[in-house]
């Protein structure tokens, strides 16, 4: 039987775990180096010189379970444009009185291997979401957009409405979730987030939060296609970050294949969730698009891309390492 040779010198040096060397960057700490705009627009200049076609960034691994809802993912992304190699893995776990999402980015400098951070994980998928939301509707809203319906009352659909509010002045946003108690207190979030003059309505019944908006904004778990049967007219964009599969999505079938469709990647998105994706335009595509996208009814069916994810961890160290 082979036995592991150890060398003198490594058997005498003592390992330092990852806590010696640097502490996790905390949600406040990501939070406080975030600049959205700037990001929004680092955002898309990355896109619009290729550099998501130039990184390495696999299909996401995923493991989903119902009871209760969970998912847990890894995320990896290498850009050699950026220097940088991250991996996000997270936890999803919807139980009462815990927080819903655990998650971490690890980032390695691709020219050393050096560890460079750990960060917060859920902090910066927040603000990546903010500003792929940002980034997007800012190419598909009508340029006067003043009105935004939200459905949804977690931490995601409150990104949804920093990301809209960072492209449009919004004169009425009105949000819908399930549990009137947790909706009202999410509306008063969304008051502080917002300018004072912006009407923050919280709405009984969907459709009041759905029809007649010019943005709408879904950030659920739900199962089955919730604006289903609701009119939705052109001009109006869409923004869906719920899960997504084949078989269940926040819009219907119909919508679906009736707008113009946005992802952030066409291969993923496919494998995810379903051919009725094979069509949709890839974000550089939306960039190149021009205005006429905004006379449509445009629906970003987002699942998600490590590389947005990469680019908004080079914002936060690159904006860190200067304060």
């Amino acid at each position: 039987m082979n036995e592991a040779v150890e060398s003198p010198e490594l058997a005498n040096t003592p390992s330092r775990p990852v806590g010696d060397r640097m502490q996790p960057m905390t949600e406040a700490e990501v939070a406080a180096a975030v600049d959205l705009p700037a990001l929004v627009a680092e955002l898309g200049e990355s896109l619009r010189a290729g550099q998501r076609h130039q990184a390495v960034t696999p299909i996401k691994f995923v493991n989903k379970r119902m009871e209760p809802y969970s998912v847990f993912g890894a995320m990896p992304s290498i850009s050699t444009a950026h220097g940088l190699f991250i991996t996000k893995v997270a936890a999803l776990v919807k139980l009462p009185g815990t927080r819903t999402i655990n998650a971490v980015v690890v980032a390695f400098d691709t020219a050393t291997g050096d560890l460079l951070a750990v960060l917060d994980g859920a902090a910066l998928t927040d603000i990546k979401c903010a500003a792929v939301t940002a980034l997007v509707t800012d190419h598909c809203a009508i340029g006067d957009a003043r009105r935004l319906g939200v459905v949804g009352a977690g931490v995601l659909a409150l990104q949804q409405i920093r990301g809209v509010a960072t492209v449009r002045d919004m004169e009425v946003v009105t949000v819908y979730g399930r549990h009137e108690g947790r909706t009202d207190a999410f509306a008063d979030r969304a008051r502080a987030l917002l300018p004072r003059a912006t009407e923050v309505r919280v709405a009984r019944d969907l459709r009041a939060a759905v029809e007649g908006q010019d943005v709408v904004c879904t950030a659920t778990t739900s199962s089955e296609p919730l604006l289903g049967g609701f009119d939705l007219r052109a001009p109006v964009h869409v923004n869906c970050m719920g899960a997504h599969t084949p078989r269940s999505r926040e819009v219907s079938t119909e919508q679906l294949a009736g707008s113009v469709v946005i992802v952030e990647d066409r291969e993923s998105a496919v494998a995810e969730s379903g051919e009725l994706h094979s069509a949709a335009l890839e974000l550089e595509d939306m960039l190149g698009a021009g205005a006429d996208l905004r006379a449509q009814r445009t629906i970003f069916s987002s699942n998600g891309h490590s590389f947005l994810d990469l680019v908004a961890t080079a914002h936060v160290l690159s904006s860190a390492k200067r304060r």
